[in-house]
């Protein structure tokens, strides 16, 4: 009984990451990063066959993949970048690295941390900030403050980030 369960439930993975690998077919393949007993997959968006925009869900233990919405201030752009930190103390972290999905702004990065059920834990909004120290006339950045406080609070290691193309 038990095996029998096993291969249902492997099964039932297996099609879940066939259709989401399926779907993200044409300009870019889904890809995930396993992290903290769940997984996190970036693939094309429903509605958006030539691929021009990301989608990034969540799928715990055996739950049918949920998607999560794009952190406030960043609705123009797109997840594109997934890893996963694990503190000294054995808690994972995915880092979702967010920027344009068909990488046209070279200045456009941002990343922000999830605990292992999805829930995200920084901000960046506003997308952009200012500072008029910047050299030649780049006076916008990222908004990444609260990502680099979060990081530190947790003491997350630096990762290796995946990408998908």
């Amino acid at each position: 009984m038990l095996k029998r369960q096993l291969l249902l439930g492997s099964l039932s993975a297996m099609f879940a990451f066939g259709t989401l690998a399926v779907h993200a077919e044409g300009s870019r393949k889904a890809f995930a990063k396993t992290c903290g007993g769940s997984t996190m997959i970036i693939h094309c968006s429903p509605g958006h066959a030539n691929c021009d925009r990301n989608e990034l869900v969540i799928r715990q233990g055996m739950t049918a993949p949920r998607a999560l919405p794009l952190p406030h201030g960043l609705e123009d752009y797109d997840p594109v970048g997934l890893s996963c930190a694990r503190t000294r103390d054995s808690r994972s972290y995915f880092v979702v690295e967010y920027g344009g999905a068909s990488h046209t702004c070279a200045s456009c990065e941002w990343h922000h941390i999830f605990s292992s059920d999805g829930k995200i834990l920084t901000r960046s909004d506003p997308a952009f900030v200012s500072d008029p120290s910047l050299p030649g006339g780049q006076s916008r950045h990222p908004n990444s403050t609260d990502f680099i406080k979060v990081s530190k609070e947790l003491k997350l290691p630096d990762a290796p980030m995946t990408y998908g193309n």
